[in-house]
């Protein structure tokens, strides 16, 4: 059997890359080997036997891991948790209060990124419901041990308002789920989905963040970035909605918008290869969604 694509991106932090949406370094999850051991992010559906096939190359038995951290409950980080948790007897899901109950009975979720995501969906897998028993809802700043570490939740609402992310206290780690983008190929893009984003939301989020003076950012999509892209995803993010903006300002047909912000990327070098075009179409709906909000056309 081939070995799973796991990197050692830090001492006893491990990524696996799940091959999200039938391509590499586009999605992972991080495992942290210990007692109790730890996944960060669940990944689809479709990542669950990539996962335990991982987790037993490790030599990590499904019995010792004692949790799950999603940072939220977009499908591409918490699809698979409730298939993982149904072969994880011990596990149980960390999760934002706002996204709890959605885990228990996912249908309108489904239906939401099925909505956002449009034909893009069947990559996204299905979603298993989570035994509201096998959750833990998660306090900002509540503790807990993940590996050899010590991973503290940190409200981190801009990109949905049920986002956390994680902190390994003393090693200085952020696990930063989607809070500071997609970090692909060494590219920092915005990720501005539907139907929540909150540009001022995020913009204290990333100040929080950067007090927390985190050595390492470990991205989901994809791997380990330096904190300086803590301040360069706080100067994207504004460019980026001004952007947007400037076009909707021309009523020109969603659609056509769209394809025109991710032209104008793709000429200017900001995407790089792979299913960027796709994500950041997504990110520029996420943005006219916030702008019509803010101006009170929803």
């Amino acid at each position: 059997m081939t070995a799973p694509p796991l990197t050692e991106v830090h001492p006893e932090v491990w990524l696996l890359d799940v091959d999200q949406f039938g391509a590499p370094r586009q999605g992972g999850v991080y495992i942290l080997p210990g007692e109790p051991a730890a996944l960060v992010e669940a990944g689809t559906s479709l990542a669950r036997d990539r996962i335990l096939a991982a987790l037993a190359h490790l030599g990590i038995a499904r019995d010792d891991v004692g949790w799950i951290f999603l940072t939220h409950i977009h499908l591409d980080h918490a699809g698979g948790a409730g298939g993982l948790l149904q072969e994880l007897p011990k596990a149980r899901a960390v999760v934002h209060a706002r996204g709890a109950r959605h885990l228990v009975d996912p249908a309108r979720l489904v239906a939401s990124v099925r909505e956002a995501v449009r034909d893009r969906f069947p990559l996204y897998g299905t979603m298993d419901p989570v035994p509201e028993g096998r959750l833990h809802v998660a306090q900002d700043g509540e503790a807990f041990p993940g590996g050899r570490f010590r991973l503290r939740a940190v409200d981190a609402p801009g990109h949905a308002p049920h986002h956390l992310c994680y902190f390994a206290d003393g090693e200085n780690l952020l696990f930063t789920g989607d809070a500071v983008g997609l970090y692909l190929e060494g590219t920092l893009l915005p990720s501005t989905v539907p139907p929540s984003f909150d540009l001022e939301a995020s913009l204290a989020t990333l100040h929080r963040l950067a007090d927390l003076d985190p050595r390492l950012l470990l991205f989901t999509h994809f791997g380990p970035g330096s904190p300086d892209l803590l301040s360069q995803y706080a100067r994207l993010l504004p460019a980026w909605v001004e952007r947007v903006r400037r076009l909707w300002r021309s009523q020109v047909a969603e659609e056509e918008l769209a394809a025109s912000v991710v032209a104008d990327a793709a000429r200017e070098g900001l995407i790089p290869p792979g299913p960027a075009r796709g994500d950041l179409a997504m990110a520029v709906r996420g943005v006219l969604g916030y702008l019509r909000h803010r101006e009170g056309t929803a």
